[in-house]
């Protein structure tokens, strides 16, 4: 620890769709001297582009074909689709649509919103969250991704783990303490709805915030000055997506059923329209699924034909997200605005940049680092949060300019013609809700700093990789740079001596023949939670055979795979990706560890050339041979080729060592840990090739799922278990009424029993 398908549309009649902007601490209440904050989110299907069970289209004209003053309007199909300026039909505003990227998709709504409303807390208040699953075809559960739970770990939201799925028309009420205090997110953790929708920023604010120097903050009056809003220059929260046009099961059966994405399938027009892989600028594969469009808060524009495409959209006005600034004025100092900025995607990471302006990060997963600053852009991984800090000062005294999230790959995996790759975007104004309206077309573009000057390289922060391709001209700040901004930390495991020696939990996150998974073990989830439900154990559980992590088991397993922690225990994960599945055949892989956050002590990248490109993984890295694990098969050469001869060649490396025997015995003496200010954070990201070394202290009881946060690879089984202080568990108190479920088995005794009834006449 550190920190029916007729009722859709009803539905939408029924519920309001919030901005973001307008988020506040409504639902925060001081109840007998102790603050409640209580929210209501219910969870529906819906359709983007639409409107009272109509199709919409934007139009941006009037009849006589001038522009419409206040931006485009939303028009019916069913009515022309042309009513911009037209008193005859009703012009809809695009704050009452879900426009997605404009393109007509099924989605999942939170309060009838793609990308639910904001929730805001104070830490240590109650958080009490009443979740309603109005889905037509799906159980529900909901996790508050980076909030600790400690003492309430059945409402960590972890469907089969932790609690059992919410059934359609039910409702389960979370109740948990708003710890720890900073940028976080909610979201479905069931397969698919996540990225289809089912999520929201929540923010949970401190009265004194270390990094609050480095912003216009509101001075503190406490917390209850702030209950009517957020500060006003605290209230830019900044949701990324990257967007697929089918529903996420859509896009997983495409990928491992064998539909579209592959090469000779039928549903391809030719072999050249063929999805292959994506690549990003190491040269490293990064996809399995085709990199599409994405969003900021839920809004984007599409406007690139693809194969999979009816017909090219060459007229899509849909609306950005706007986030407004102060104009500079003469003799003020230009305001500093701090942006939450949230991961919410399903696969892909994406760069985050504003035109012209260059950022100071502050925080990331809700804890304060030392500022970096001058910043160009920053890569927002899946599951990762980051607060920067934007100076206002309108440098080229324009009206407005782009926020662009974009695909950090350097081949899509397609061709995408004379068309560039779809950014997520949005637009930064100077000015108010109040100021005359700008139109996106009429926002001119600006090169990044290091186009502009070859001879400044651009600042990155959160790279996947040591070093970028000399094109790039730009040069990366890693994680494992990161330093906590509150001084020395006493790190688990340093001072005390009950870390144990041989004490490396090893977790290599790779793919094999059985499907995503982490040491050639595949995540089957219980047949019921064991958390809520012990007394079903071992029996909910698929056990794990002891072959699993053998370097000659190509198949992998199928089962749960657990790691049994003992109470007020330090642990240190050695994170790695690399072997057949792994390293420049697999992915980078952003880990989240439910109920903890943990100290970053070490991230390690694979060798890379010097133009950017892997080599292989990094040295420090033993995989063991298949036929002698004595020996070391990381790279295959004449000399140990001999030593492969049972898996053809292949080596898995589910059980990983390094090379150097004294950092196997002793986890403090791995070299080039940070043991003095390390950063705490809850999702990291695994180089592909390399490692990365975190460690907590167990004194969290639960069960808690650590897992990749890109969907695709964690619904395949890239995921494993925390089963945190057994003993200790016992001691938890289980809500009243908690809901059960397990498997059920009816013998022929029931059948003969049910059989052997006589109703007698009254």
């Amino acid at each position: 620890m550190g920190k029916l398908e007729l009722f859709v549309p009803v539905l939408l009649f029924v519920i309001s769709i919030p901005r973001q902007c307008f988020a506040n601490f409504e639902g925060c209440n001081n109840i007998d001297g102790h603050l409640v904050c209580e929210y209501h989110l219910e969870i529906a299907d819906a359709y983007t582009m639409t409107y009272e069970n109509d199709r919409v289209v934007a139009d941006c004209t009037k009849p006589d074909g001038s522009r419409l003053e206040n931006g485009c309007v939303a028009c019916k199909l069913t009515e022309g689709g042309n009513c911009g300026g037209n008193d005859s039909v009703a012009s809809i505003a695009f704050e009452s649509i879900n426009t997605g990227d404009g393109i007509f998709r099924r989605i999942v709504t939170v309060n009838g919103s793609l990308v639910g409303p904001i929730l805001r807390g104070k830490v240590g208040a109650q958080m009490v969250i009443h979740v309603t699953n109005h889905l037509y075809d799906s159980p529900l559960t909901i996790h508050w991704h980076g909030q600790f739970q400690y003492l309430t770990p059945f409402m960590d939201g972890v469907p089969m783990i932790t609690q059992c799925p919410i059934e359609k028309g039910q409702t389960f009420t979370y109740r948990f303490k708003a710890d720890p205090a900073g940028t976080f997110w909610y979201h479905a953790h069931t397969a698919g709805k996540r990225s289809d929708g089912g999520l929201g920023a929540l923010i949970i604010h401190e009265d004194n915030e270390p990094n609050a120097v480095e912003y216009d903050h509101r001075p503190n009056l406490g917390f209850a000055a702030t209950l009517r809003g957020p500060p006003p220059h605290d209230k830019h929260v900044v949701t990324l997506l990257d967007w697929q046009h089918e529903q996420t099961s859509d896009v997983w059966l495409q990928q491992n059923g064998g539909s579209w994405f592959w090469p000779n399938n039928p549903a391809f027009p030719t072999k050249e329209d063929r999805f292959s892989l994506s690549f990003g600028p190491d040269g490293v594969a990064v996809a399995g699924i085709p990199y599409v469009s994405a969003l900021i808060n839920g809004r984007g524009r599409f406007e690139n034909p693809l194969w999979h495409q009816d017909a090219p959209e060459e007229n899509n006005k849909v609306p950005y997200e706007r986030f407004y600034v102060d104009q500079p004025q003469k003799g003020i100092r230009p305001q500093k605005y701090r942006f939450r900025i949230i991961g919410a995607q399903l696969q892909f990471a994406l760069r985050f940049s504003v035109d012209a302006h260059l950022m100071t990060v502050i925080a990331s997963d809700g804890f304060d680092m030392m500022p970096i600053r001058n910043v160009e852009s920053l890569i927002v991984n899946p599951g990762e949060r980051y607060d920067v800090v934007i100076l206002a000062d309108n440098p080229l005294n324009r009206q407005a300019y782009w926020i662009r999230a974009a695909p950090h790959i350097s081949n899509p995996g397609y061709d995408t013609g004379n068309y560039s790759l779809q950014e997520g975007k949005a637009l930064l104004i100077y000015g108010d809700e109040t100021s005359p309206y700008i139109y996106p077309e009429d926002v001119s573009e600006v090169s990044r700093p290091c186009v502009q000057n070859p001879n400044r390289k651009c600042v990155i922060v959160n790279c996947n990789y040591n070093i970028l391709p000399s094109s790039y001209n730009a040069r990366c700040i890693n994680p494992g740079e990161f330093r906590n901004r509150m001084g020395a930390v006493q790190v688990p495991g340093v001072r005390e001596s009950r870390i144990e020696r041989s004490e490396n939990l090893w977790m290599n996150f790779a793919f094999q023949t059985g499907g995503p998974g982490v040491n050639g073990i595949s995540f089957r989830e219980p047949t019921s939670p064991p958390l809520s439900q012990p007394d079903l154990l071992p029996w909910s559980i698929t056990e794990c055979p002891g072959t699993c992590r053998d370097s000659d088991n190509l198949g992998g397993c199928k089962c749960t795979g657990t790691v049994n922690l003992n109470y007020n225990r330090p642990y240190q994960f050695v994170f790695t990706n690399v072997g057949a599945g792994g390293a420049n055949t697999g992915a980078p892989h952003p880990v989240h560890m439910h109920g903890h956050s943990f100290y970053v002590l070490k991230v390690a990248y694979p060798e890379q050339s010097p133009d950017g490109h892997f080599n292989r993984i990094h040295p420090d890295i033993c995989c063991p041979c298949p036929d002698d694990e004595s020996q070391c098969c990381t790279t295959i050469d004449d000399s140990n080729r001999h030593l492969t001869t049972s898996t053809g060649g292949v080596v898995l490396c589910n059980n990983p060592r390094f090379v150097e025997s004294r950092w196997n015995q002793d986890p403090n003496r791995i070299q080039g840990l940070e043991l003095a200010r390390p950063l705490q954070k809850d999702t990291i990201i695994v180089p592909a090739g390399g490692y990365t070394v975190v460690r907590i202290m167990a004194n969290n009881p639960g069960w808690w799922l650590v897992h990749c946060h890109i969907e695709m690879h964690a619904t395949g089984g890239m995921a494993f278990v925390m089963n945190e202080a057994a003993r200790e568990q016992r001691q938890l108190h289980k809500p009243r009424g908690f809901t059960t479920c397990s498997n059920f088995e009816s013998s022929a005794q029931d059948y003969y029993d049910a059989m052997d009834v006589t109703f007698l006449d009254g």
